[in-house]
């Protein structure tokens, strides 16, 4: 019925980034980390721009993301999720989507660049993807309506943050609990 990927986050802690695809192809994304440290790259070798940001997949079935919280290790590749062609719903809660631009903002100053144009094109194109839920409210998950599979989620509080939460998912008939650090 659905397959879970694990695209960081998995021998580390770092690059937090779940995919779950259901059997008609469709697919959503909990978190879109940067990773960070020695978990920057394959080899352990000091990290590289293209280590640290790669997507790493094919972004074309990817209908929503869902964001837990706003570190950036749970945020940081989503200016290249966006470079790489998605431009679905970005679902967090109300107090995430409040700090969620201006984290991306300033990790871009700080670690990309500097050009206005840059930075306000990402951040425009954010702000006009992010759909801000309250906490245990069950919402449908756009992309989904024509699956064999309907997809809802809620965000729960999680404790971690301000705005951070678990996520639950409902799919068709069966259920999962997505927390900041793992899913399962």
């Amino acid at each position: 019925m659905y397959h879970l990927q694990h695209h960081g986050a998995v021998s580390g802690v770092t690059g937090s980034c779940h995919r779950l695809t259901v059997d008609s192809g469709e697919s959503l994304l909990v978190d879109c980390g940067l990773f960070q440290g020695a978990e920057a790259t394959a080899s352990g070798e000091p990290d590289s721009e293209q280590d640290r940001t790669r997507i790493g997949f094919e972004v074309g079935s990817v209908r929503a993301l869902l964001v837990t919280h706003c570190h950036i290790d749970h945020v940081g590749r989503i200016p290249y999720l966006l470079a790489a062609g998605f431009d679905g719903p970005i679902y967090a809660t109300s107090a995430t989507c409040e700090l969620l631009p201006m984290v991306i903002e300033d990790a871009l100053k700080v670690g990309v660049t500097r050009n206005r144009s840059i930075i306000d094109g990402v951040v425009g194109a954010l702000a006009s993807q992010l759909v801000p839920m309250d906490y245990d409210h069950w919402f449908d998950v756009a992309g989904f309506e024509q699956s064999s599979a309907p997809v809802k989620a809620r965000f729960r509080v999680a404790g971690h943050i301000l705005g951070s939460a678990y996520i639950e998912l409902d799919i068709g008939t069966e259920s999962l609990a997505c927390d900041r650090k793992r899913v399962g």
